[in-house]
């Protein structure tokens, strides 16, 4: 019995509980004024901002000039924030009665590309982040060259990571030559061509070679390594080396 009436008494429940979400539909529907006296914008938090310009956040999602939080549209003005500069991806959510919070993630400076005569800061994904550079503030970072050199530059970096990542740190400048290659040139003025296909082989040779004969520390100013399993050292005057990677 007592099973029964407890049935009954969650069925009423939830008849009551749908009656009243139906009326409150019907209610912000049909009488949009109650909407507009209860739940007005009046607030906008923002949080995980480094670089971002938060006045131009705000300035975004004031441009929504219904203020009704309810029918706030989430997805138009996600996309509106997410073409900001050094904005990543956005996340925004309304927070009852009267905000609208907002969550960044931005974009983290890893490079300077440069495409003639300007000059764009990018992720390590090759995304540009801002076309507005303090290059007092970004001389550190590493420089990208070459015709749509940003659009490949995660895969190089991908390469680098898994082959020989201590290498990095003694790059100043990747070049991308005619769509197809890179060289790389480090802090002591060598540089490294590598090759349009099979890097990743090459380099692992490379690190290997660095590791046993210690080539970044000599006179060298050339290795090239475009042809797979072999290098050719380039000293001054012109003079060249080869030697079998492969034997190394």
């Amino acid at each position: 019995m007592l099973q029964l009436i407890g049935k009954y008494i969650n069925n009423f429940l939830l008849i009551i509980l749908l009656l009243s979400t139906l009326v409150i539909v019907i209610i912000l529907t049909f009488i949009p004024s109650l909407v507009n006296n209860f739940a007005t914008i009046e607030k906008i938090e923002i949080q995980g901002i480094n670089y971002s310009d938060p006045a131009e956040i705000n300035e975004t999602i004031l441009e929504y000039n219904k203020k009704t939080l309810i029918h706030f549209p989430i997805a138009e003005y996600k996309s509106k924030i997410e073409k900001l500069d050094w904005i990543k991806r956005v996340s925004i959510k309304r927070k009852f009665p009267d905000t609208i919070y907002v969550s960044i993630i931005e974009n983290l400076p890893y490079a300077i590309f440069i495409d003639g005569i300007n000059q764009y800061l990018i992720d390590d994904d090759g995304e540009v982040i801002s076309k507005n550079l303090n290059n007092s503030k970004y001389s550190e970072l590493l420089l990208v060259t070459g015709s749509n050199g940003n659009l490949n530059f995660s895969d190089l970096i991908r390469e680098i990571n898994t082959s020989y990542p201590k290498i990095l740190n003694r790059i100043i400048e990747v070049e991308f030559i005619e769509n197809r290659r890179w060289n790389l040139i480090l802090k002591e003025n060598i540089k490294i061509k590598l090759p349009e296909k099979n890097s990743s082989h090459q380099l692992v040779k490379l690190k290997q070679l660095q590791e046993e004969q210690k080539l970044f520390n000599t006179n060298i100013i050339e290795i090239d390594l475009r042809e797979i399993g072999r290098a050719t050292i380039k000293v001054p005057g012109g003079e060249e080396l080869k030697t079998g990677l492969d034997e190394v």
